[in-house]
């Protein structure tokens, strides 16, 4: 009997040795570190400063700022000309060969490199239900020096990074200036006389409109380098129009002046043959829609009224058009056209019967050769002075497209103080626990034994 309680009895000690030599082992490792707790502060101060020189010196390499989209179509992820945007074009090849002309790197680092200097961050890349995403408009750019350029800051580097890439979307999603480009090679002058002066006066109508567009802009922009308005380029093309164009034409036509007569009155005699084609066409049918409303019932051709709802979810009764009103405004299309059509037709026979009256004097055709020169000359001249007030103008517009803020933090963030005392309590811990483990283990070696 007495052997049994003795074992029973040396049973429950063993079972509840266990938990006791761990709040033993615990309780030791507290009074170790409590004893030592100086020992610990400095230890902890000591890893915190060390990481924090770390995450400074790591700081010095690494420059960042803030790219915003600041215009319309960038919430739908388009660029200002309607192309899809992509910022991953900052690290593209073209750019980062931009980047070591500026920096003065050639040779020295190539354009992969460079890329992988830069990161890119989407400000807002929640995914906001379902499969709609939000379209960021500000993004994150991070530069850092990996020790291939030596000379240069990451600072400078970024500053120069986010001048090229300015350069490079104002180039390739700004404004379009090819309309304004004027190419003699444009103007055929072995063609008619007639040809090449509709050339021209459709050159200087594309021109006007331009202008138009960027006069009801922008009316009171002057152009810093020649000082000139949009009005007033709008209206030098206006009178290149009312009085060039006009003087040119009228003379060629009044003196009958042509390069090829035979095969100028073929055209002019096929053009009016078409027209009186087209005419004949377009007056049947006027005169039918004239006599669809002559016939129409004139108990339909009242007011017809049909219940229709309001905003308000309230009945009313609202006018609708009749068939004879669809009759009418096709009628008016028709007279429209055909009245067009009739200018033509009497335009090219006044031109025909001219080319009959006169014949080509070449002392004429030496003047209208130089009048052609000079229309030209004029018309380059006006075509350049748009681009350059246009150039200056949409330049300073598409500057605003992007806009780049510092990203730059404090002191306490270059440090990353929080982040460096969270990493050493973190270390601490983990020594505790070590030791508290090699506690543990010791007080079991010693039981067994």
């Amino acid at each position: 009997m007495q052997e049994t309680n003795r074992l029973k009895a040396s049973g429950e000690a063993a079972s509840s040795g266990i938990p006791g030599r761990r709040r033993g082992s615990l309780r030791s490792t507290l009074e170790l570190f409590w004893k030592h707790r100086f020992l610990v502060i400095v230890s902890f101060l000591i890893i915190s400063l060390v990481l924090c020189g770390f995450q400074y010196y790591r700081n010095t390499y690494t420059a960042g700022t803030v790219l915003s989209l600041d215009y319309e179509e960038a919430s739908k992820g388009l660029a200002p000309n309607g192309t899809r945007f992509n910022i991953f074009e900052i690290r593209s090849a073209e750019v980062m060969d931009r980047l070591i002309g500026h920096a003065g790197l050639e040779g020295k680092v190539t354009p992969e490199e460079l890329s992988r200097c830069i990161s890119v961050k989407a400000t807002h890349d929640k995914n906001i239900s379902g499969s709609v995403n939000y379209i960021s408009t500000s993004f994150v750019i991070r530069f850092t020096n990996t020790g291939i350029i030596p000379d240069i800051s990451a600072e400078d580097m970024l500053s120069l990074l986010c001048k090229t890439y300015r350069e490079y979307f104002v180039e390739h999603y700004g404004f379009s200036h090819s309309i304004l480009s004027f190419n003699i090679d444009d103007l055929k002058f072995n063609d008619e006389y007639l040809m090449t002066v509709d050339l021209l006066e459709l050159k200087c109508s594309q021109l006007e409109k331009y202008v138009q567009l960027r006069n009801r802009e922008s009316k009171n922009y002057r152009d810093p380098g020649t000082g000139m308005t949009f009005s007033e380029l709008e209206q030098r093309a206006k009178n290149f129009h009312t009085y060039d164009i006009a003087k040119a034409r009228s003379y060629i036509i009044e003196n009958g002046i042509v390069n090829d007569r035979p095969s100028l009155n073929t055209t002019l005699s096929y053009k009016i043959r078409m027209d009186r084609l087209m005419y004949n066409q377009l007056i049947a049918a006027y005169n039918e829609d004239s006599r669809g409303i002559r016939l129409y019932d004139t108990a339909m051709s009242a007011i017809v009224m049909i219940p229709t709802q309001d905003q308000a979810m309230q009945y009313y009764m609202s006018r609708t058009k009749t068939g004879m009103d669809n009759m009418a405004l096709h009628a008016d299309a028709q007279l429209t056209g055909a009245t067009e059509r009739m200018e033509k037709i009497k335009y090219n026979t006044y031109l025909t019967d001219k080319l009959k009256e006169n014949g080509s004097d070449p002392i004429q055709k030496k003047k209208a050769d130089a009048m052609i020169d000079e229309m030209q000359a004029s018309l380059e001249k006006l075509a350049a002075d748009i681009q350059a007030a246009d150039s200056s103008y949409t330049s300073a517009k598409a500057r605003n497209y992007l806009s780049f803020s510092d990203d730059s933090v404090g002191f306490a963030g270059q440090i990353g103080l929080i982040r460096s005392l969270l990493c050493a309590a973190l270390i601490l811990a983990a020594a505790f626990i070590c030791v508290f483990l090699c506690k543990t283990l010791s007080g079991k070696k010693v039981n067994e034994a």
